[in-house]
């Protein structure tokens, strides 16, 4: 067996982390186990119109929310990575009616999320409390994962800072 056939997959992997290194402002590598997808093609678009639910959208979690409304383990962890932007999935959209019952939310009677109690470090999480039609000019953001830190937890995003 050759070299190429036995690190086939790893060079492959190797090259599209360069790829999205060398092109930054077009490609975003995540290795988070909050979203299901791990390669985005990034496009800078002014047209919040147009994002609907189910896009994944990339915002500045330090520049949407005061620290003080954050878990400060999770502002150090921000700050220590040196990278504030983040990756969400558009769950429910401005407009549309947002049901929070016990630690579930519901965009148009669908679940969309349930919220935890305790984070997987053992932190008390405090769950965002909402129930009605979201804001115009905001949106509710969810992850793919059960621990992923997303709008159960810090609330709303405005559409302005995607």
């Amino acid at each position: 067996m050759t070299i190429w056939k036995k690190y086939k997959i790893f060079i492959v992997i190797i090259l599209i982390v360069i790829a999205g290194a060398a092109i930054p402002n077009y490609f975003a590598v995540t290795t988070t186990p909050s979203l299901n997808e791990r390669i985005f093609f990034i496009v800078k678009s002014r047209q919040i119109e147009k994002l609907k639910k189910g896009d994944y959208v990339m915002f500045s979690l330090l520049k949407s929310k005061p620290e003080s409304d954050l878990p400060t383990k999770l502002v150090r962890m921000i700050k220590a990575k040196g990278e504030d932007s983040e990756i969400k999935k558009i769950g429910c959209v401005a407009g549309e009616e947002l049901k929070n019952i016990g630690s579930e939310f519901y965009c148009k009677d669908k679940l969309i999320a349930k919220a935890k109690e305790y984070s997987l470090g053992g932190e008390r999480l405090k769950k965002f409390e909402f129930s009605g039609k979201i804001p115009e000019g905001n949106m509710f953001l969810v992850g793919d994962h059960v621990d992923s830190y997303d709008s159960r937890y810090f609330g709303f995003i405005k559409a302005k800072d995607i």
